[in-house]
């Protein structure tokens, strides 16, 4: 067929058909007029994973346990260094007495000399207790051998004496508790301890002390 013999308008008709067809896509697709619906994208998010180093405001199940016991000792007096806090019992008498008792904890020794029982170390304040009537040092020993004499007395460490009254003797029985003459606490925050010797270097046990305090 020869192309010369061709209408001179179908070429230009293509080629205009050809750009209406582009047009009509380019506007389906592209045009600003078609709203872009929430449900046609799809968003994927991976959470990124917290490391402690990146927030230093996390704090640890350590760090809340320690929170927890602290909050939990507020109030409480006669403390041992440390932070470490011993509980104190109270009673009222029919007389209207208010007797409070401070433990001061146990030890041993075989010394024939006076031994510091470290672990007995406790703050008083007498002020905290009010109007004090009387107080007294009570300590349970045990001599298990029953060789020679057990003795035990209260010492205060920040003024470096014994406590005038407090020092016990248990000679012969396997066990005793036993009741010292009346003492006097000092004013202020002291620290105090128990002190114990075994006369014949025997072991002997402080099985438990504790200071007796009458309030009116």
């Amino acid at each position: 067929m020869d192309n010369s013999r061709m209408p001179h308008f179908v070429v230009p008709t293509i080629l205009f058909l050809i750009a209406v067809n582009l047009f009509i896509l380019d506007m389906k697709f592209f045009s600003s007029s078609v709203p872009l619906q929430l449900s046609d994208v799809n968003i994927t998010t991976t959470p990124k994973p917290i490391k402690q180093s990146e927030n230093t405001s996390i704090c640890p199940l350590s760090c809340l346990s320690a929170i927890n016991e602290a909050t939990q000792n507020i109030g409480r007096t006669g403390m041992l260094p440390g932070d470490q806090y011993k509980e104190i019992t109270q009673k009222t008498s029919s007389a209207g007495q208010k007797e409070s008792y401070i433990p001061l904890g146990s030890g041993t020794t075989s010394k024939s000399d006076w031994d510091n029982i470290i672990a007995t170390e406790t703050i008083i304040n007498p002020a905290n207790y009010g109007n004090i009537k009387e107080a007294y040092f009570v300590a349970a020993l045990r001599n298990p051998t029953q060789n020679g004499q057990t003795e035990a007395q209260l010492f205060n460490v920040t003024d470096n004496h014994l406590v005038w009254g407090s020092h016990v003797t248990m000679n012969g029985p396997l066990s005793q508790t036993i009741n010292s003459d009346k003492i006097t606490l000092d004013a202020g925050n002291k620290l105090y301890r128990v002190q114990l010797k075994s006369t014949m270097s025997y072991p002997a046990y402080l099985d438990n002390a504790k200071i007796r305090i009458i309030t009116e």
